[in-house]
């Protein structure tokens, strides 16, 4: 770094998290230049912690990749006070959730024409994040966000829109640096189905959430919980749809429920991209015929931002100037960003946001072969890490979160300056492949694959309810691997020779992956479990789970 250090007023404390604080602040540079930003300040305990230091790179890198006039910017990556520190943009004004809170206090609708420039937006920001080449060079990120929520999405006083968060994303990103795993959390009140059962993660799943943030913005209510079966999410979604409050000119209504119907579609496959949704929200802003963007920033954000609650604080670094350290542990290359060996792709870990998340779903299981898995690191004082899996390398990503507990505030505090939102660090890491095994000499036949070694069954997450019901598995002919889970967070893997899955399981509705030995994997296969003891065997020619409960 430049003996020709910069300089930083903290003008006052905006937020605090468990692993950190954010301040709005004054940049001053030797020439006289300065700038008002925000600026995230690790807590000198974690300052010091190899693998969060690490994970607060990553963020930075992956943000200083994605250049998009409506995802938040992240300036510089430095350390302040010998604590590592991100220079972020300053914005001004509130979330959407704040907003909800702000019109059913006023008992006032969210204008029709403003919600839905703010979901063009946001569909553009996710678009870009997605197919997107950074400016740089180089192939696309394919981020997924993952966490689209009212809270994620930020209006500005002076008619701006930005998305927040992408700490929980997906992306395709080789300069990772942190390597340990730790726990899968999520929004589960606006999660994708598939999601929710445990499967792989698409740019589908954002439009779902946001279709989910729609029906929120117009009710001003919460959607409530997002039943994982698909009879009982029909219903749901139908219904939800239906009392969408829409007046005016009822051809626009029904195009407005139409669009959140497939936006809300079960199958991914089924809802739209959010490069094709841009069209058709700017037709559904321009039908509106009531308040724009622009002077619903200039108004309504604005009186909503004057009424957020001041934080109270007695930092010390309040009202004092300081330097930016001299730190070799910092050393920033070019475009102001910390220089490092590339690592290989790896999942954004994630701290929590500011309102309460729900336990979301283990990652999607991984391929056969794959190295055992990793227990999670200690976690923070109030966090639960039950062992999360490591995931392979190459561009398989999986959802990775350091958890918080209590207040349940991002790793670096909250990003929102003036309003309320999260930031997030990333890690992850990737496992070396095996070697593919070398065929036996000249066969004169193929050989018949020999039943998998019977590994046993290994619950690696318990869920959220009590584990009440004796289940007994078996598989016909017998060998395969199969992965277990069921909606409330309940995951168990088994390696099947022979003999039989022994476990004790909360009821509900189970879904299991089933890879018999020597054939293709057989997906989504359901049983329900009640009562005291249920025994159930899977029958490969039927592909479907026979037995009965008891």
């Amino acid at each position: 770094m430049s003996s020709a250090r910069r300089r930083f007023r903290f003008i006052k404390e905006i937020a605090e998290g468990g692993f950190g604080k954010v301040y709005l602040a004054e940049q001053l540079s030797a020439d006289g230049f300065s700038r008002i930003v925000a600026v995230k300040l690790l807590h000198a305990k974690w300052s010091s912690h190899d693998e969060v230091v690490k994970r607060t790179r990553d963020e930075a890198r992956l943000l200083g990749l994605i250049r998009h006039q409506h995802i938040v910017k992240v300036e510089d990556l430095t350390s302040i006070d010998n604590k590592c520190a991100l220079v972020m943009e300053y914005l001004e004004g509130v979330d959407l959730k704040w907003m909800m809170s702000f019109l059913k206090k006023r008992e006032e609708a969210f204008p029709r024409n403003a919600l839905f420039e703010i979901m063009l937006a946001t569909c553009s920001a996710l678009d870009a994040a997605y197919n997107g080449r950074p400016l740089q060079g180089g192939e696309p990120l394919r981020v997924i966000h993952r966490d689209i929520k009212p809270s994620n999405i930020f209006a500005t006083v002076n008619g701006g829109v930005k998305v927040l968060d992408f700490g929980t994303a997906r992306a395709n990103f080789a300069e990772r640096e942190a390597k340990t795993m730790a726990l899968a959390f999520g929004s589960q009140g606006y999660m994708a189905p598939e999601r929710m059962l445990g499967e792989d993660d698409t740019p589908a799943a954002d439009v779902f959430s946001l279709g989910v943030t729609i029906v929120e913005l117009l009710t001003l209510k919460p959607f409530g919980r997002i039943p994982p079966r698909p009879n009982k999410f029909k219903a749901k979604v139908d219904e939800k749809v239906k009392e969408l409050p829409l007046d005016g000119d009822p051809q626009w209504a029904q195009s407005v429920r139409g669009l959140v119907a497939k936006m809300l579609e079960y199958d991914p496959s089924d809802r739209p991209r959010a490069a094709d949704l841009i069209d058709q929200f700017e037709n559904l802003a321009a039908g509106a015929g009531d308040m724009g963007l622009r002077r619903f920033c200039r108004t309504l954000v604005a009186e909503a931002k004057a009424e957020l609650p001041d934080v109270e604080s007695g930092d010390p670094l309040t009202g004092h100037v300081v330097d930016e350290d001299e730190s070799s542990a910092f050393t920033v290359g070019a475009g102001g960003l910390p220089n490092a060996a590339p690592a290989p792709s790896a999942p954004i870990a994630a701290a929590f946001g500011q309102e309460p998340s729900q336990s979301a779903p283990p990652p999607p299981p991984p391929p056969s072969g794959r190295s055992p898995v990793t227990p999670a690191p200690p976690a923070p004082i109030g966090a639960s890490l039950p062992p999360a899996e490591e995931e392979g390398g190459g561009s398989k990503m999986g959802l990775i979160v350091a958890g918080l507990a209590g207040g349940l505030l991002g790793l670096l505090g909250l990003v929102a300056i003036g309003g309320i939102g999260a930031y997030f660090a990333m890690g992850g890491g990737g496992s070396t492949p095996k070697p593919a095994p070398k065929p036996d000499p000249e066969p004169t036949e193929a050989p018949t694959p020999a039943p998998a070694e019977d590994k046993g069954c290994v619950v690696e997450k318990e869920g959220s309810k009590e584990a009440s019901v004796d289940l007994t598995l078996a598989i016909d002919p017998a060998g395969a691997e199969v992965i277990l889970t069921q909606a409330l967070g309940f995951k168990a893997e088994w390696a099947s020779g022979t003999g039989e899955c022994k476990l004790k399981v909360p009821e509900g509705s189970y879904r299991a992956h089933v890879t018999p030995t020597g054939k293709s994997k057989i997906r989504n296969t359901d049983f329900d479990v009640t009562g005291s003891a249920c025994s159930f065997t899977f029958d490969v020619a039927s592909k479907k789970w026979k037995g009965s409960c008891s």
